[in-house]
């Protein structure tokens, strides 16, 4: 190949082809290692919740967010760093109260042979092309490294609810976990929210992230909500009609569907665990998968059913379910 001699060029022929290469052996490596990755994150982040306790039996302090942060300088010493902070209700705006540090190296095991192919000099003229150009545009790769583990780290994170350490923490009446870049973007991973009237929100009122228990709905809709990361535990939906909704990554346990519908949701990333449907009808829904195109603005597990009864189901053609993971389920 002859070396490339314009900036633009290089951007469009070598580097994008090289991060987009690259982004893809790192999502196959997040799915290969998923297991091992989780574990070390929860007991990571278990640990920082310990520590957080810790502080606030000493001090009177409250926590409003739990975040997680890619410190982008610690590349610089080839020893990535992700920073858990605690804050209260002015999250960034304030200071952090408790910090915690932990590797992130699972997330670069191809970085060094990532960053060496960029700055091959058999690809490029060094006199058209500088280095230090190149090397700024590892900032971008970086943050679309952390946003991919985002994607990942959104269905493990909730599990810190189950801890004790987690229960122990004063939490703010709002409580997120998120993770992104440090004092820069976050991305919503978990939360413990006040329970409010999904069917009548008020205005501007935050409707993902919600947790129903026990509730009944009959002849009733959702519509027009965004209902991402809702858990509904124990929830009967009777002639129920979900339309034109964000229920992506919400969890359902042993929730009851009859006669209902789902009509243009998004539903990628959805869990229905010991659920019971009924002469329900899926139309116009998209469930994408974490096999998605590199184009795609998120990646997202597949739509999942464990343990499902699903009697007189009916699924349009227009429905995206190709990568349904269904276990033990009783279909008729």
């Amino acid at each position: 190949m002859e070396r490339l001699q314009n900036f633009d060029e290089f951007l469009k022929l070598r580097y994008k082809p090289l991060e987009t290469e690259f982004i893809k052996n790192l999502a196959r490596h997040l799915n290969k290692n998923i297991s091992s990755i989780r574990k070390f994150c929860l007991e990571e982040w278990k640990k920082s919740l310990a520590q957080a306790c810790e502080i606030q039996r000493q001090e009177n302090k409250i926590c409003a967010y739990m975040s997680i942060s890619l410190l982008n300088t610690s590349l610089l010493d080839d020893k990535p760093i992700l920073q858990i902070d605690f804050y209260n209700e002015e999250w960034v705006y304030g200071e952090s109260w408790a910090r915690y540090r932990m590797s992130a190296d699972f997330l670069f095991e191809s970085w060094r042979d990532f960053k060496f192919a960029a700055l091959d000099e058999n690809f490029y003229v060094r006199s058209k092309i500088f280095p230090v150009e190149i090397k700024s545009l590892f900032w971008g790769t970086l943050d679309k490294i952390i946003f991919l583990f985002t994607c990942y780290a959104k269905y493990f994170a909730r599990r810190l609810a189950y801890y004790n350490e987690f229960d122990e923490l004063i939490k703010a009446e709002n409580f997120y976990i998120t993770c992104g870049t440090y004092l820069d973007w976050q991305n919503k991973l978990f939360a413990v929210l006040p329970e409010i009237d999904l069917l009548n929100p008020d205005a501007n009122e935050e409707t993902s992230f919600r947790h129903l228990n026990k509730k009944i709905f009959r002849n009733k809709k959702f519509s027009g909500l965004n209902l991402r990361g809702c858990y509904f535990i124990d929830c009967v939906f009777q002639n129920f009609n979900f339309e034109d909704l964000n229920l992506a990554d919400a969890f359902f346990l042993r929730c009851r569907f009859i006669s209902s519908n789902f009509d243009g949701v998004k539903i990628a990333g959805g869990d229905f665990w010991e659920c019971y449907f009924r002469d329900c009808t899926f139309q116009n829904c998209t469930a994408d998968s974490a096999e998605t195109s590199e184009d795609a603005d998120e990646y997202f597990a597949p739509l999942r059913m464990y343990h499902c009864f699903l009697l007189n189901l009916e699924v349009a053609e227009s429905c995206n379910f190709e990568n349904l993971v269904q276990i033990d389920c009783y279909s008729k």
